[in-house]
Order: C-alpha cells, then structure tokens, then sequence
C-alpha cells in the first residue's frame, strides 16, 4: 500500500517541477534565461520517470498497476488540457489552469523541437501535451521493464 501512495505521490513531481521553472523564468531569470534550461529539464525529468518505472518493478508486482500509478495524473491532466482547448476554447484562470500547463512545462520543449520539423502554421499545446505524455508513459514502460529483468 504504501509503495502505491509512494507511486501517486512521485506523479505529482511534474506539477513541482513546472512551478520551479516558472518561478525562475519569471523572476531569477527573467531576461537571462539559460537556452540549455529546458533540455536540461526535460532530461533530467525523462531520467527521473525512467527510474520511477524502473524502482516500481520492486515496489508493484503489476506492470499494468505501475504505470497507472505513475501515468494517471499526467493522464488526468491532459484530459483536462484538451478539455480547455477544444470544448472551452480557452484555459481557466487561476491556478487550476496554470497547473494543468505547469505540468507539462519540463517536458514541452522536447515536442516542441520535434514538431518543428513538420511545417504547420501552428502547434496548439494540447498537441505538445499529447507527444509529452506519450514520451512521459515510454520512459516509465521502459524503466518499468528493465527493473523487472534485474
């Protein structure tokens, strides 16, 4: 049970990531932001979610049960994403709002580089969302399934 909590709460990691990098593009360095910044992030973010699935394969016996734990609030976020995007046309205000686009900050610039190659007048961010949560899910697919091999 409580490698289930430890699983949810791990999930919530993106979320606090977000908020950091937004408090530091806002303030510390508001016209000096280091260009590596969000590659580092994004890397550091895909590591640390590959050894969340990685450490899983000790704490869960189901690979299904894993990756839901890991997966189900990033699921649950980009639901809410589209949700904004497509049936509202807009993103609430307040935090609710800033937290469903803080949580895919660490993981946006990696999509965003990719859908750079495909020349479209514009990428929505529910599309960058959707590309982040799927890198988000292999990475813990992957870390999930060499755990289980050691």
């Amino acid at each position: 049970m409580k490698s289930r909590i430890v699983l949810a709460l791990i999930s919530l990691l993106p979320l606090l990531f977000g908020f950091i990098t937004n408090h530091l593009a806002t303030t510390v360095w508001f016209y000096t932001f280091p260009s590596g910044w969000y590659w580092f992030m994004g890397i550091f973010f895909l590591l640390l979610w590959f050894v969340a699935g990685w450490a899983s394969a000790k704490w869960v016996n189901s690979s299904k049960e894993a990756l839901i734990y890991l997966n189900a609030v990033a699921g649950l976020v980009l639901i809410l994403i589209l949700y904004q995007e497509f049936i509202m046309g807009r993103y609430w205000w307040g935090w609710l709002g800033a937290s469903t686009q803080f949580y895919y900050m660490t993981l946006a610039h990696i999509p965003n580089r990719l859908f750079r190659i495909i020349p479209v007048a514009t990428i929505r961010f529910s599309y960058i969302c959707i590309v982040a949560f799927c890198i988000q899910l292999l990475a813990s697919f992957l870390g999930r399934k060499i755990g289980e091999r050691s």
